[in-house]
């Protein structure tokens, strides 16, 4: 078996679907599964002997796949197709797998509804035509896979043929931060509540709303801080100025590596208002680092956790209120706090590890295969 990944994003642009690509892409390689990523030009991370593809703009945004593609995966010996985006990547994909007589795989990452404000004034338009577009793409393919159960089951009722359950995993290496370390890179003190948001700094994350929930925290003193990049970085400084906090808000930027491991190890609660997830991978690998989560309950993280047990999910759209109520309540009691850690470790070990995700993976495969026998 040989796995051609498709995909329309690639580093240094981050998103969800960048680090997925690569996360599995990692997983199904130390499992010894050849992989061949097909992606656009300016990924910093997919070497030889890869192929890249133009890009739009140069780098990392849209991928131009060429009349050559299914040539050049047949000398490398591919023969599964496997597209991360239903974009070109997946059109590009479908045309390969005809051509090799391959089966072609699909993974629908996300709520693409969710990001229809990126259309500016088209935006009603491509929310109204997203979700056929979606059950156009999975229509086509073998095999269909969701990063969480709640998608894949939209996906069945839009006549996918087999879907599967499989999100992106974990980087062990993220559960191995130092706590004293990452608080003194974001200049948080030992005693202060430490709140830790990790996403893209965007509309669909909802960020704004965790600076309402650090305000109606009962805990005057707690410091929320943001890991990430993205177009609302102003609105949020804006958003602590206005609330009195500019004080208790740091924005850290893009974390990396090392870094983020440390900024995981520092914090006491990881938060998110996002109600966009379909996996969560920050709140998978927040819970990897035996961290508590406050978050909305919905995406495969909730699934997998449970409200209550490996995390505090007060509702699927949780108001500011809400989610500063979970905040300090597990601010208030340690043992809690240290309780929902543990038991978010032991499951994020079991659902999320490389080694289960590579397994899922092949499985996937092998089913698409004995599709097209």
């Amino acid at each position: 078996m040989h796995v051609g990944f498709l995909t329309d994003v690639a580093l240094p642009y981050v998103s969800g679907v960048t680090v997925a690509v690569r996360r599995q892409r990692d997983a199904l390689r130390a499992a010894g599964v050849p992989v061949t990523v097909v992606g656009p030009h300016g990924d910093v991370d997919i070497a030889e002997p890869d192929i890249h593809m133009p890009g739009a703009p140069p780098g990392h945004r849209l991928a131009l796949f060429g009349p050559r593609l299914a040539s050049q995966l047949r000398a490398r010996g591919v023969d599964r197709l496997h597209a991360h985006s239903i974009f070109g990547a997946s059109w590009a994909g479908l045309a390969a797998a005809r051509s090799l007589r391959a089966p072609f795989i699909v993974t629908i990452h996300t709520r693409f509804d969710e990001y229809a404000h990126y259309a500016g004034l088209a935006a009603p338009v491509a929310r109204t035509l997203s979700w056929p577009y979606v059950t156009a793409v999975v229509s086509a393919a073998d095999v269909t896979v969701a990063p969480c159960e709640a998608l894949a089951a939209e996906l069945r009722a839009a006549e996918a043929r087999d879907v599967r359950v499989v999100p992106a995993p974990i980087d062990p290496a993220l559960a191995g931060g130092d706590a004293e370390r990452g608080r003194a890179h974001l200049g948080v003190p030992a005693s202060v509540p430490l709140l830790l948001s990790v996403s893209r700094l965007a509309l669909e994350k909802r960020v704004v709303d965790l600076v309402g929930a650090l305000a109606a925290s009962r805990h005057h003193d707690a410091v929320l801080a943001f890991a990430g990049h993205g177009p609302l970085a102003a609105d949020l400084r804006a958003a602590a100025q206005r609330a009195g906090l500019a004080d208790r808000v740091r924005l850290a930027g893009q974390l990396d590596g090392g870094e983020l491991a440390d900024a995981l190890a520092a914090a006491d609660v990881v938060v998110s208002a996002s109600r966009s997830e379909t996996q969560g991978l920050a709140l998978c690998e927040a819970a990897a680092a035996r961290r508590a989560i406050v978050a909305p309950d919905r995406g495969g993280y909730a699934e997998v956790l449970g409200d209550a047990a490996g995390g505090l999910f007060p509702s699927a759209a949780p108001s500011p209120d809400e989610l500063a109520m979970s905040i300090d309540r597990l601010l208030d009691d340690d043992a809690l706090r240290r309780r929902v850690g543990a038991e978010a470790e032991r499951r994020a070990s079991a659902a999320w590890s490389p080694q289960v995700i590579a397994r899922a993976l092949a499985n996937a495969y092998g089913a698409a295969a004995a599709m097209t026998e």
